[in-house]
């Protein structure tokens, strides 16, 4: 069973004031997240003949995710509608020439692309919410330096690139993070033209961050030496944002009852721009208990992007065998099994499956 994250918020929008009265909205998208990725789970998979593992696993868990069923996240109930004929973005503030530019305009001007890996900073250990696109757009600091930023606002600690958007959301980014050449204003997802509910007609990529910085329906551009707090962090959600290291079992990811002696398991592993090392993975309990050993490791689509594993779990007798696994960034540090919730900064902790072998 697949079911896309609107679908879901349909279903879920009908029954939603008599299943979550009186609990807050962030345990609300907690539940959300883990409900999506029930649904969307998948059962144990076997590789084709003939087929390399790391090219079965890609198949599995598709490398590139699509369009709509990228999942969806905003501060409103609908995507606000605009008109790329009749949308102008403003970039203004503490810049010697703003700047209006229509959509025909920025299109015009040199496009990036970049596969790069997204996910909510609400999304629970394992959940569902993360996805992988390739983004096209152009660079902010292209209209940075059209603009006109001086030296002196570049040099400030305070400075911060606002950003507002059509529904009311809005949030900064430093002046560093915004003259970063990967940093991009996007127009495009997956080849085609950005989709309403991914931010139409303009949203902001910001590598290694959460979903939360990474702006949609932008409607103007902002520089200011005088700082600023943004919508989610007003309400104690982390400013930096940075994404924490994270694995995942896709296949299976729940409680399994096998009757075989080898199973694969397969998943993805994201550290944002620190990128992954390793992924390991341990199982069994008692004498059965198997020390970490490495996945096999897909190299990944770009340096921003989630890496894909394979590991095959042998047994040796019927029984219950609970798995383990973690990842390794690219900085050598490895995912720690300390437990924490999404707020303020993400959630941390080790995702388990229960496999349970009969037969042999």
């Amino acid at each position: 069973m697949n079911v896309t994250r609107r679908r879901l918020l349909q279903v879920a929008g009908r029954v939603a004031p008599l299943a979550v009265v009186g609990i807050p909205r962030d345990a609300q998208a907690s539940m959300m997240g883990r409900l999506f990725d029930w649904l969307n789970s998948r059962p144990v998979e076997t590789p084709r003949p003939g087929e390399g593992i790391l090219e079965f696993a890609a198949r599995v868990v598709p490398e590139v995710t699509a369009n709509d069923k990228f999942y969806v996240q905003s501060i409103g109930h609908s995507a606000p509608k605009l008109s790329r004929r009749e949308w102008r973005l403003n970039v203004k503030g503490e810049v010697t020439e703003p700047l209006s530019v229509a959509y025909a305009e920025l299109s015009a001007l040199r496009q990036e692309k970049t596969w790069a890996t997204m996910t909510c900073i609400g999304n629970p250990v394992g959940g569902g919410q993360i996805g992988n696109a390739l983004w096209e757009g152009v660079p902010l600091k292209t209209l940075l330096e059209r603009s006109g930023v001086e030296e002196n606002v570049r040099r400030s600690v305070s400075a911060r690139v606002i950003f507002r958007a059509a529904d009311g959301y809005h949030d900064a980014i430093s002046i560093e993070q915004a003259f970063d050449s990967r940093t991009l204003l996007c127009t495009r997802m997956n080849g085609e033209i950005l989709p309403r509910d991914h931010g139409a007609p303009l949203r902001l990529l910001l590598p290694g961050t959460y979903g939360l910085k990474n702006v949609k329906w932008i409607e103007s551009i902002e520089i200011t030496t005088k700082g600023h707090g943004g919508y989610w962090q007003r309400r104690g959600w982390s400013d930096e944002a940075i994404v924490e290291t994270l694995s995942r079992f896709e296949a299976p990811r729940r409680r399994v009852e096998v009757q075989a002696s080898e199973v694969w398991l397969v998943g993805s592993a994201f550290a944002g721009e620190r990128g992954i090392h390793r992924v390991e993975v341990t199982y069994g309990q008692g004498k059965y208990s198997r020390p970490w050993a490495p996945a096999l490791l897909k190299k990944p689509l770009g340096p921003l992007a989630w890496s894909l594993w394979a590991f095959p779990m042998r047994f040796e007798k019927n029984g219950f065998y609970p798995v383990t696994v973690r990842a390794v960034d690219g900085a050598g540090d490895v995912q720690t099994d300390e437990i924490s919730d999404p707020q303020p900064g993400g959630s941390t902790g080790r995702m388990g499956l229960s496999i349970y072998v009969k037969g042999l």
